[in-house]
């Protein structure tokens, strides 16, 4: 088969659109609350979870670099489980999802102004075939 054979049969199969999506939730300072908003976002997401098993659900929380670096951990971590705790209790299953948590350390922009800190206090939900 040559080359341009190859490439002919790609163009004439039907391609497969892969689901992936990327949603940020962002907190209040020291804060591992959901904002208001955010429960329907999590609503639609968790009934596309539900819809379709074959998705995983990586969720990461952060946080800005106020304080100690330890307690911003533990706040990334909280955030992190609410998120996947809110899913799980809209029927989203345990295995569809993987929380972790980052903290301070990687920042939502290469420059740190006072703004910046702002949308560092988020979750990003990242969805993707499993």
């Amino acid at each position: 088969m040559t080359i341009t054979t190859q490439l002919d049969s790609l163009a004439t199969s039907t391609l497969t659109e892969l689901p992936l999506s990327i949603y940020i939730l962002y907190f209040d300072q020291s804060s591992p609350n959901l904002r208001p908003g955010d429960k329907a976002t999590l609503d639609s997401l968790a009934e596309k979870l539900v819809k379709q098993p074959t998705l995983l659900a990586t969720v990461t929380g952060y946080t800005d670099n106020v304080g100690k670096r330890e307690l911003n951990l533990v706040l990334a971590e909280y955030r992190a489980k609410t998120v996947a705790n809110y899913l799980r209790q809209r029927g989203v299953l345990a295995d569809q999802i993987v929380a972790k948590w980052e903290g301070p350390d990687k920042k939502a922009s290469a420059e740190d102004p006072e703004a910046v800190k702002t949308i560092s206090r988020r979750v990003v939900v990242l969805l993707a075939p499993r």
